[in-house]
């Protein structure tokens, strides 16, 4: 009897209505490609009838309908109605972590939601995982950015950053210090928490466009209703309608960020190939 990272037993799933009881995924289910020529193990078919039994489980939570709201009512103070992509970063092994697996499955559902294209990058990906994320249309990114993601033109791109370290949110206001902001909703830990919760020193070496962006922006704390506490906790919705305000002179402040080095935060000249 063989029990997986998570505490499961491995079992074969049956069907009541069918005599096929091999426990494969179908398109009905969830949203996984089909006519591949990859096959999957039986750990794999396991991994993916959990992920889609995480976004089950998110789809019909609390936790996301109140997401729902908060992001169409940012996305009306935008004078917007859609999102045109979502850009994931720091997601973990969602083949083998709880946290990360339900935190991909709510990436899932805002994809439904949004009938859009994600990317994914984290460095710490593995082979496994970048074959599951394929099962999910998921574009994995081959370079590590550090978070510098620049948005292009006046189409909203969602940034997902569940409990990253705030250089790489630090980094992503920095590529877009401009009124290219307002083209960016970036869901991460709170920047009033962030700000509330470090030193001036930290905050001067790790997170100085944070604080510097905090009086502009909009956010939307994500209340944590969710079964599991420590998934979705101190995450916010953060956007940027009040940039027409700011003055030029904070926009000159734009040198880039420069770290001390941190174990959390991994550089690009860290990063290794997916083992």
């Amino acid at each position: 009897m063989d029990v997986d990272v998570d505490g499961f037993l491995k079992v074969s799933y049956k069907s009541r209505n069918s005599k096929n009881r091999t426990g494969r995924i179908t398109q009905t289910k969830c949203d996984i490609k089909t006519n591949t020529s990859l096959s999957l193990s039986l750990d794999k078919e396991y991994f993916l009838k959990k992920i889609c039994e995480a976004k089950s489980e998110v789809l019909s939570s609390d936790l996301f309908k109140s997401v729902c709201t908060s992001l169409k009512e940012g996305l009306f103070i935008l004078n917007d109605s859609a999102i045109a992509e979502i850009v994931c970063l720091g997601l973990g092994r969602i083949g083998e972590c709880v946290t990360s697996r339900y935190q991909f499955a709510f990436i899932l559902c805002l994809k439904t939601l949004f009938d859009v294209t994600i990317s994914a990058y984290d460095p710490i990906f593995t082979k496994n995982d970048i074959e599951l994320l394929g099962y999910f249309n998921v574009t994995v990114l081959k370079e590590n950015l550090e978070g510098k993601h620049k948005t292009l033109g006046e189409n909203k791109v969602l940034f997902f950053l569940p409990h990253c370290p705030k250089q790489l949110t630090n980094n992503l206001l920095w590529v877009n210090w401009s009124h290219n902001l307002s083209s960016c909703i970036i869901i991460a830990n709170s920047f009033n928490k962030i700000v509330g919760n470090c030193s001036r020193r930290t905050l001067e070496q790790s997170a100085g466009y944070i604080s510097k962006i905090l009086p502009y922006v909009l956010e939307y704390p994500i209340i944590n209703n969710f079964k599991y506490h420590d998934i979705f906790n101190d995450l916010a919705i953060h956007v940027f309608p009040k940039l027409n305000v700011v003055s030029q002179d904070l926009w000159k402040i734009n040198s880039e960020p420069k770290y001390i080095e941190d174990i959390e935060f991994i550089t690009k000249n860290d990063s290794k190939s997916p083992v």
